[in-house]
């Protein structure tokens, strides 16, 4: 598990490295990959945007919530799921808007109590506010 946490963050950073010099940016993705590998609903939520978190679970839109709501929802995401590891997928600014980036990656889990590996992609939004990158949106996706 260690190891494959450890990819996804290097992978993160040498796409972006690559795609842009915005260390911020690197920064916030490498902070958000982080507490997502460590099931940390709390951390993820105090990345949340001013304006709050949308996010999507199970096909079903809630929000924007506040970060003690957020934080409520990824809660009851991670003690019903076990990650098995992370993946590296898309990540980098928004084309034509330099206030706003995205993070994708793929998430291998089980449900708790199970053998049954599940794979779902997970899709972070970001945009900057007072020059820090803040997130917009998580859509878990199946």
């Amino acid at each position: 598990m260690r190891l494959a946490v450890a990819f996804l963050l290097l992978a993160v950073v040498a796409t972006n490295a690559a795609a842009q010099q915005d260390s911020t940016l690197d920064r916030a993705m490498t902070r958000l990959v982080r507490q997502w590998a460590a099931g940390n609903a709390a951390g993820l939520a105090a990345l949340a945007s001013a304006d709050g978190l949308s996010i999507e679970l199970d096909g079903q839109p809630t929000g924007p919530l506040h970060a003690r709501q957020a934080a409520a929802a990824l809660r009851r995401l991670f003690e019903q799921r076990e990650t098995m590891s992370i993946s590296p997928g898309m990540s980098g600014p928004v084309a034509g808007d330099a206030n706003s980036a995205f993070v994708e990656f793929d998430w291998i889990v089980r449900i708790r109590g199970t053998t049954i590996p599940e794979h779902v992609t997970v899709f972070v939004a970001l945009k900057r506010e007072d020059d820090n990158w803040r997130v917009t949106e998580i859509r878990v996706l199946r």
